[in-house]
This record gives C-alpha cells, sequence and structure tokens, in this order.
C-alpha cells in the first residue's frame, strides 16, 4: 500500500513538479537564444505558458464533458421507442390504519364527563354552551372551577393546543356533545392536519386528482411546518345522521359526505379523505385529524360563501401586501 502511495505521489504531485521546472527550464533555454536576459521576463513566461497550458486543458474538458451528454441523449432518444407503450410500473402501498387510541381518549373523556356530580357537569356543559355560541367564559368561572377549564382545553377548539387549534368557539362533536346538543342548529367544520414534508409530491407517482390551489401554495413552506386546515362541511341539527362533506375538490365542492356517526366513530375515513383531498391517497398514514367541531345557532361567513355558485370566491385567499407585490415581482418562486 505504501508503495502504491509513493507511486500515486510521484505520478501526480512530484510528477507535475518535474513538468513544471522542464517547462521553466525550456522558457529560460529560449529566451537565453533570443538575447533576453532578465528575470522578470523568464518569470512573465513562464506563467504564460502555464495560463496557456491550463485554459487548453480547461478546453478539451469541456469539449469531452459536452460529447459525453450528447451521446448520453442520443441514447435515450434512440431507446424511446423501446419503452413506449409498456405497462407503467405498479407502486404497492402498504396502509395501516391506527384510530383505536384517539376513539379510547374520546370515549374515556365522555365518560368522565357523565360521571361528574350533576351540578358540577350542568357547569360544564353550560360553558360549553357558551364557548360554542361564540362567547367567552368569564375567567372566574374558569380560576374557580379547575374542570371547567379542563374540559374547555379537550372539546373547544379555541382553547387546545397546536396544531388542534383555530380562532373559532367550536365544539368537538362527540357521542356526550350530541346528547347534550341535540336539535341544535349547527355548522359543522372539520379539523386535520399534515406536515408539510409529506405533502410534497413524490416525484415517481402521479398527482390521483387535481389538487386545490391552497394546497399547492402551502407546499412552499418549510419542510418541518405543519398544515393544519378547519374545513366547512356542512349543516345540520346535531344529530348522528346528518351528513358532513369531509373532502372537497379543487373547485371546492362536495366529492367525499358520510354520515356523522361515521365520521365520529370511525375517524380514520377522516385521514383517508385529507389524503385524497391532496391527491395523493397513499400517504393516508402520515394524515392527521382532530375531529368534527360544531359551532352552534350561528352561520359564520364561510358558510355563505358555500351557497353561491362562484367558487372562486372561495378559492381566493388574500395575501399580505408585500407577499403580494414580490410574488407579482417574481421574488417568491
Amino acid at each position: 500500500m505504501l508503495q502504491a502511495i509513493r507511486e500515486r505521489i510521484n505520478e501526480t504531485f512530484i510528477g507535475e513538479i518535474k513538468e513544471l521546472a522542464k517547462m521553466l527550464e525550456e522558457t529560460r533555454r529560449e529566451l537565453e537564444e533570443q538575447g533576453v536576459k532578465r528575470r522578470s521576463a523568464f518569470i512573465l513566461a513562464f506563467f504564460k505558458r502555464i495560463i496557456d497550458d491550463y485554459r487548453e486543458s480547461m478546453i478539451n474538458r469541456i469539449r469531452d464533458r459536452i460529447r459525453s451528454y450528447l451521446a448520453f441523449y442520443d441514447f435515450i432518444i434512440a431507446s424511446l421507442p423501446l419503452f413506449r407503450d409498456r405497462a407503467k410500473i405498479l407502486f404497492e402501498v402498504e396502509r395501516r390504519h391506527f384510530f383505536h387510541r384517539d376513539k379510547t381518549i374520546v370515549r374515556i373523556r365522555d365518560q368522565m364527563l357523565a360521571e361528574l356530580p350533576e351540578e358540577t357537569r350542568n357547569r360544564i356543559i353550560d360553558a360549553l354552551r357558551q364557548a360554542g355560541l361564540g362567547k367567552f367564559v368569564s375567567t372566574q368561572i374558569i380560576m374557580k372551577e379547575p374542570l371547567v377549564r379542563w374540559f374547555l382545553q379537550r372539546y373547544v377548539l379555541y382553547y387546545q393546543r397546536y396544531p388542534c387549534k383555530h380562532a373559532s368557539f367550536a365544539i368537538k362533536v362527540t357521542p356526550i356533545t350530541l346528547h347534550f346538543f341535540r336539535g341544535w342548529n349547527t355548522t359543522y367544520y372539520v379539523m386535520r392536519f399534515i406536515r408539510i414534508k409529506d405533502l410534497k409530491h413524490d416525484p415517481y407517482l402521479e398527482i390521483a386528482r387535481s389538487v386545490d390551489l391552497y394546497f399547492t401554495m402551502q407546499v412552499r413552506k418549510p419542510y418541518w411546518d405543519i398544515l393544519n386546515t378547519f374545513t366547512y362541511a356542512e349543516s345540520g341539527t346535531m344529530n348522528p345522521s346528518d351528513y358532513v362533506t369531509i373532502a372537497r375538490d379543487d373547485r371546492r365542492q362536495s366529492f367525499i359526505r358520510i354520515p356523522l356517526r361515521r365520521a365520529i366513530l370511525q375517524p380514520h375515513h377522516i385521514k383517508s379523505a385529507l389524503a385524497k383531498t391532496v391527491g395523493m391517497p397513499e400517504i393516508s398514514d402520515s394524515t392527521s385529524h382532530c375531529s368534527i367541531y360544531a359551532i352552534l345557532q350561528r352561520r359564520p361567513r364561510t358558510s355563505r360563501y358555500y351557497e353561491v355558485l362562484r367558487r372562486d370566491m372561495i378559492a381566493k385567499r388574500k395575501l399580505r401586501k408585500v407577499t403580494d407585490i414580490t410574488w407579482r415581482m417574481g421574488l417568491r418562486g
């Protein structure tokens, strides 16, 4: 090994030094024959020869690389007929659905609320009702009743933690909230989230459907960020037989609607629907859901937008002035 290293050094480093020494000697001999004796003239002529040789070697390398690229391109063009009209590669995607934990957590919390003393339970239900109607629960009540604060943080979207958080006073729809608020006029929303790195499209797989412009724009976020969506899912009366929309196409038209009871008891449908919405059904294991949420006795502005015929009014997203200007100038490509 040492002998091989020595030979490699002699071929590269020492060999280059010998070549430069030979070039210097040839330059000096040629200048002496011409009658030039100044040392500065020797040095200038020597470096000029080095630059000329380096330029010639670089030009040869570029020409060789261009020839190799052209040869590879000719090979691709010549082999295209061999791969045309052949069967596409099939990808086998393994899917696992773990939703028993979420269902168990919801069942335990509902059971805890149902087994509380009647007076305490009524105060908690009243606090949930105030939150569902869009009202702040009094700070004195929250400080006086720790249980009220605990259940507000689990059942009201405004008090929950990110990514299951939104600036809306909406109640989580569970079997016990259906029992206490049955018959109330309700606007349903579905809350889901996905990581940006999972939202980016796989270059080896085609997109199954046209994707909403909103999801297309979110791909520009950092890969470690999380995208949560709070989407309108029809109106109803807090009845298990109500139908909710859990997936919309690129024009915000409903294409997956399931009964409310199925969305509550089988939450994997919501995860699968989000994967289909972004055009990648194979990533349903990477999607997550918070729940179906309900806004009581109010019709938010979004629900009224979905009743109009012009779907482009919903698809447009307000941008900050600076962001909009830089986007139009091509600085945010």
